[in-house]
């Protein structure tokens, strides 16, 4: 109960009023001695009592079902929501109604939403019988990119004796949220310009090898290189021994995502293409998941952490797609902007150990001089072109990076 707070439909000066009634039936009764004046008396007495005994214990006892839960969806999905409450009191609650609100990340059937501005309300009736459980299922609809809860819960159901409304409202965050991922758009031309080079993966073909890590011998071969034959191993055998040394490459990508565009007067804004900026990323880290290659991303908007910046690790795997699903889902278009030349100052200092930067949306010439200095450094710096409804991939530098 002490996650809810409740507003009763009648105040205190209805109370006193009846009250007064009270009083004034019982003083007619008795100055006249009428006995049927006591009866209204009666009557207005047990209505008072059994309304102080409902609004003490109806609501005084439920609870929500409150357990932090993500559903994960693609624009599209579809899912089950289940809202669970208890009364544990022996006052039902009949014929309420649950209230509350979502983003338009997610929808519902038309009878059980209405549209807002910004949001969807929802209205559903909603019952709890006394020492009872009900749960409400709300099928929902993911439409776009984006996270959202239920706000501003609320349940109000009427008074047993007044009917005058009773409004509890839920004052803990609701922590079930829905998580809408973006649609990976492709982007054309990742053969084309990216290839592995020499480092420290493991492969199982690969042009490069590691000459400090054998894994093996062989028996040698006409065309075997010289430093390649393993002499102890010869030796043994009395017969020539090839070193099996381990193919390693090194694929990792560092991803930047720029959602800021400069006008011709040089005013900085978000991005209009937001959404295709944030599913051609989305589209790079799946394809670098499928090749197994390392990344990490950055994305220029800020944040109150460490990193002032949307910043993910490198890393590799399912799981490490999943998270950077779910921080291209996180972003929002109230969040304020980090400028390149600012994400460069922060992020310039860590350095850079990836071999592929790929650049995703526009290029400012402040930034200019630091993909110069990473490409004489050897690293293959790539921009995301967008050409209407496509894109593709080019050198970052060319056309002066515009």
């Amino acid at each position: 109960m002490n996650h809810w707070e409740k507003q009763l439909g009648l105040g205190r000066r209805f109370y006193d009023g009846v009250l007064a009634a009270v009083i004034l039936t019982g003083l007619v009764g008795f100055i006249i001695n009428q006995p049927i004046f006591y009866f209204p008396t009666g009557l207005l007495i047990i209505f008072i009592l059994g309304s102080k005994i409902f609004d003490h214990y109806s609501g005084s006892d439920f609870e929500l079902q409150n357990v932090k839960h993500s559903v994960r969806l693609f624009p599209g999905d579809e899912a089950e929501w289940k809202i669970h409450m208890n009364n544990y009191s022996r006052v039902p609650m009949l014929n309420g109604t649950l209230s509350f609100e979502t983003g338009k990340m997610v929808s519902s059937r038309r009878e059980m939403m209405n549209e807002l501005y910004h949001s969807y309300s929802y209205k559903l009736p909603f019952s709890l019988m006394s020492r009872g459980e009900s749960v409400v299922h709300i099928p929902v609809r993911a439409e776009t990119r984006g996270v959202t809860k239920a706000r501003n819960l609320s349940f109000r159901f009427p008074h047993l004796l007044n009917f005058t409304p009773i409004k509890m409202r839920y004052k803990k965050p609701y922590q079930t949220e829905f998580i809408i991922y973006p649609t990976p758009e492709p982007v054309l031309g990742v053969k084309e310009f990216i290839h592995p080079s020499i480092g420290e993966q493991r492969a199982n073909f690969s042009p490069y090898e590691d000459v400090l890590t054998p894994v093996g011998t062989r028996d040698y071969e006409q065309g075997d290189a010289f430093h390649k034959i393993h002499w102890k191993a010869s030796a043994k055998s009395q017969s020539l021994k090839t070193k099996v040394l381990e193919r390693q490459v090194d694929g990792s990508w560092t991803i930047i995502v720029n959602v800021v565009e400069q006008t011709r007067l040089g005013n900085e804004h978000l991005s209009p293409r937001l959404e295709s900026l944030l599913s051609y990323a989305c589209y790079l880290c799946y394809t670098a998941t499928e090749r197994g290659y390392p990344y990490e991303m950055i994305i220029n908007m800020r944040k109150p952490q460490r990193n002032p910046y949307f910043y993910q690790e490198k890393g590799e795997g399912s799981v490490h797609l999943r998270h950077s699903l779910e921080m291209l889902a996180r972003i929002d278009k109230e969040q304020r902007l980090l400028p390149m030349d600012q994400l460069f100052h922060w992020f310039g200092s860590r350095g850079l150990s990836s071999k592929v930067v790929l650049i995703v949306g526009e290029i400012p010439d402040g930034t200019l001089d630091k993909l110069k200095d990473w490409q004489s450094k050897g690293t293959v710096v790539l921009q995301v072109q967008m050409d209407g409804s496509s894109a593709y991939l080019r050198p970052a530098l060319q056309r002066g990076g515009a």
